[in-house]
């Protein structure tokens, strides 16, 4: 009897563990749970990501450790998802950008997906609703090389380019107003 308690308890207290295991690697948060002082550190990171840890505990009234584990928080749950450097992709010889609407059928839509993924052209490619599947923002060096991409594109499906003219403005959402 002893031996079934015991066996009992650690049986239990191991599947406990894993629990506590299981839930600490798929940490949800959501809106609802993510308090002012988060907001304040997802706002300030967007604008600026190389802010020093320093910089950003002293603007949310933490200490650095607290900051760095609620940064950590926010990326294990998939909130802060990565940190760039914004790129003026004309400067760098690839002045040409358009976005690219595609019609697909579904039963292709997997294999368009690999290959414009796999294309370092394409920027960002969104899937639809409406008359058409696919929107696909590109950056390429001349319109000639955009002009060989989308003959590429129409063995998939139907294409309408719009190239664009001028940058007017481009911005993130200002999460200081949420």
């Amino acid at each position: 009897l002893l031996l079934s308690f015991f066996y009992d308890t650690m049986l239990f207290k191991n599947i406990l563990y894993c629990f506590c295991i299981f839930l600490e690697k798929h940490e949800e948060h959501t809106m609802e749970q993510l308090d002012k002082i988060d907001w304040k550190i997802i706002s300030i990171l967007s604008k600026n990501a190389r802010i020093s840890l320093r910089h950003l505990s002293e603007q949310v009234y933490l200490t650095p450790p607290a900051v760095s584990s609620r940064i950590e928080k926010l990326e294990r749950a998939g909130i802060i998802t990565g940190y760039k450097a914004c790129i003026n992709y004309e400067k760098i010889g690839l002045p040409i950008t358009a976005y690219i609407e595609v019609t697909i059928p579904p039963h292709v839509r997997d294999e368009f997906c690999k290959y414009v993924e796999a294309d370092k052209r394409v920027l960002e490619c969104y899937y639809l609703s409406g008359d058409y599947s696919m929107l696909l923002k590109v950056t390429t060096p001349t319109t000639t090389d955009l002009d060989a991409f989308l003959k590429l594109l129409q063995k998939f499906g139907r294409t309408q380019t719009h190239v664009v003219l001028l940058k007017i403005f481009s911005r993130d959402y200002d999460l200081d107003t949420i």
